[in-house]
């Protein structure tokens, strides 16, 4: 009996999965795409402040209108930034695959952790 060895990815897939990207080049990478993270959050955790305060000053729904407007734009903007951080491992969008967008702590692509740069080596 004669036995066939296949390989099972190609030549070009298997010089990408041995690529070692640089650890200094991770770090910086993946502190990017917390930092983006945090700006999200940061949007996110002002809306109640920000509303309360305007409620206050205001005392009424059509004087808060404007800065829920302003919110609502600082968080657009602020999905997209972080929407299009990349992974520095294999360069797609982080939180991004196709149209779908996820705030996951890896990569949608190849499972790089949001933290890999500070794991116990």
């Amino acid at each position: 009996m004669r036995l066939e060895h296949h390989e099972s990815q190609p030549a070009a897939e298997q010089a990408d999965a041995a690529e070692v990207v640089d650890a200094v080049q991770l770090a910086s990478g993946l502190a990017a795409v917390r930092k983006r993270r945090m700006c999200l959050w940061g949007v996110l955790i002002v809306y109640l402040p920000a509303m309360w305060a305007t409620q206050k000053i205001t005392h009424s729904f059509s004087g808060s209108m404007p800065v829920f407007f302003l919110w609502f734009v600082l968080l657009l903007w602020a999905m997209a930034y972080s929407a299009t951080a990349r992974c520095p491992r294999c360069k797609n969008y982080f939180h991004m695959h196709g149209m779908m967008l996820l705030y996951l702590r890896k990569c949608l692509h190849c499972q790089l952790p949001l933290n890999a740069d500070k794991a116990p080596r």
